[in-house]
């Protein structure tokens, strides 16, 4: 469970990343073209959220003994 914690952890991270550079880069440039009029005008570009959520931790006792476990021979 370790393993599939830290790589939704990563999915999250590459995702929020993805989503600075959507709208830094292409939805800038994207604007750019609407301004010139190359792009309809009542096509409307919205932003993206970030995703903020925390994965849940293990709390029951027993499992936390197996995760350590797991996490000491990954």
């Amino acid at each position: 469970w370790g393993r599939v914690g830290r790589t939704l952890s990563s999915s999250v991270e590459a995702y929020n990343k993805a989503v600075g550079s959507l709208e830094s880069r292409v939805l800038v440039s994207a604007r750019k073209f609407k301004e010139m009029g190359a792009a309809p005008r009542s096509i409307e570009l919205d932003s993206l959220e970030g995703i903020d959520r925390i994965p849940r931790e293990v709390q029951a006792p027993e499992m936390k003994i197996s995760l350590d476990a797991a996490l000491e021979t990954d």
